[in-house]
């Protein structure tokens, strides 16, 4: 079993998703470091409304930008039955990223958005996290990545 990294990984006990994303706002400690933590809140919550960022497979990647960041902030929430994100994508979210990001750096958002994608989109790498295989190797790997804060692709 991977140690837990409360700075950018945590576990989600709650079962709707607004308050999923609070969850992992408030324990993944990396969003501390935010200008603004309860703008942020409110920006994620905003962008959600607008449209869900469920993307299927059980992933989300909520997000939501400051003025006042200089790079992407990533943490990841673990739900162990699922959040129903969006009635589109029927399977249950387990894996819920939460990015904060400039609103003046949208190149450094998509870097770290593409990054991720080439991970999550990966079918055998998904159930390695679903089914919290983190100590395989590509595991370990994603999770070191994702406490360095430093994205890049599996590839």
């Amino acid at each position: 079993m991977i140690k837990a990294i409360p700075r950018v990984f945590c576990n989600v006990s709650s079962s709707e998703k607004y308050e999923a994303i609070d969850e992992v706002i408030a324990k993944c400690t990396i969003f501390s470091e935010l200008p603004d933590k309860e703008r942020f809140i409110r920006a994620v919550h905003r962008r959600e409304r607008q449209q869900s960022t469920g993307i299927g497979h059980g992933v989300a990647i909520a997000h939501g930008k400051l003025p006042d960041i200089q790079k992407p902030v990533i943490a990841l929430g673990f739900s162990e039955e699922g959040i129903i994100f969006d009635d589109r994508y029927p399977d249950p979210v387990k894996l819920i990223f939460v990015i904060a990001s400039s609103l003046h750096r949208d190149s450094d958002y998509l870097k770290a958005v593409a990054s991720i994608l080439t991970w999550v989109h990966d079918p055998d790498f998904r159930h390695i996290l679903v089914d919290k295989k983190w100590e395989d190797e590509r595991a370990r790997m994603f999770f070191s990545m994702l406490e360095s804060q430093d994205f890049r692709s599996q590839y």
